[in-house]
Formats: structure tokens, sequence, C-alpha cells
């Protein structure tokens, strides 16, 4: 019986990294998290299943790595929004379209779209590092203009957008929710308003 034996550590490439963690996307919004098996993994990734253990000891790995590649998209796109000179609810809704446009743009398509958005809630300390950023910033933009409970009102925000997003059936329909919801909330509670 022959035994295949992973790369070591220091023969790890990251392009075949990559490689691996392209088709695991693909074939987890192609099958759900639950039926993309290790082999199937590797098979998409056109390499052997040794192979693709001596990158990743397990498919939560796997997994973990593709939140924290998908939690750096969503934060750049937050921050994008976020970095304009608008008002301040103008800022705050577009960080937040940015964020859900980029979660809807890298699910799009999936028949496993609401399956992989719950497991992403429940696994992943990039996404909870992710969700912490993004209320210290919306809390400190709402600080700086002003709003004397900043955190509370944060925090309502963006639970609120979180379910407006979730129940968005087309991308179209997110910034113009969004937009509304962030006036209605933030607007009234700006000094001078």
């Amino acid at each position: 019986m022959t035994l295949s034996v992973p790369p070591s550590p220091r023969k790890l490439s990251p392009e075949r990294r990559a490689r691996i963690l392209d088709a695991a996307r693909g074939l987890i919004l192609a099958v759900g998290l639950r039926a993309a098996t290790m082999e199937a993994i590797a098979k998409a990734a056109q390499i052997a299943k040794p192979t693709l253990y001596g990158y990743f000891p397990d498919k939560e790995a796997v997994f973990g790595a593709l939140l924290a590649e998908l939690s750096g998209e969503i934060g750049q796109a937050f921050d994008a929004g976020l970095a304009s000179t608008e008002a301040p609810e103008a800022r705050i809704a577009a960080a937040i379209v940015g964020k859900y446009k980029t979660i809807n743009r890298l699910l799009q398509g999936s028949p496993h779209a609401g399956e992989l958005y719950d497991e992403h809630q429940r696994s992943g300390a990039a996404f909870a590092g992710l969700e912490t950023h993004v209320e210290a910033e919306v809390t400190r933009v709402l600080a700086d203009a002003g709003v004397q409970r900043a955190r509370p009102l944060a925090q309502m925000v963006l639970a609120a957008a979180y379910g407006v997003c979730r129940k968005a059936t087309t991308v179209a329909e997110i910034g113009p929710a969004v937009r509304v919801l962030v006036e209605r909330l933030v607007g009234p509670e700006l000094p001078g308003r």
C-alpha cells in the first residue's frame, strides 16, 4: 500500500491554495456546505485528496478560509461606502448597501444561499471581527455627528438593515430600502434636525 504524503508547509503554493478556495467556493455555492466533501473539493480543484489535506485539515478549515476571504471583500465594500464626505446618514447607508450588495453578489444564483448565510453567522471568527468593525464604525460616525446614544442607535440600524436585506428579493431593492431605513432612524437623532 502506497501512502501519499501531503506537501510540507514550506512547499505550500499560494496559487494552489487560491485554486483550492476558488474551487471550494464554486462547489459550496452549487451543492451547499453539507454536500461539499473534502473529496469533492479536491476533485473540483483538480488535486489529490492528500494534497488538499496538506492545505486544510478538514472542511471546516476550508470554509473558515473562505469566510476570511469573503469578510475581507465585504469589509472593503463597507469601508468604501463609509469613506464618502456626504452627510452621516448617507455615508452609513452607502456602507450598509455596499456590505449587503457584496454579500448578495457573492451568493448570487446559489440555491443554497440561505444555508450559507445562516452558517456564516454561526461560524467564522472573521465575520465576528467584521461585524464588530461595522458596529464600531457606524457608532463612530454617529457620535462624530453629535448623536447622544450612538451605540444603541448603531445597533438598531444594523439589526433593521439585516432584516431588510435578508428579505430583499433582488439586489436592486437593497439600496432604496436601506437608504429609507437609515434616513428614518438616523435623521431625527442628528442635532439641528
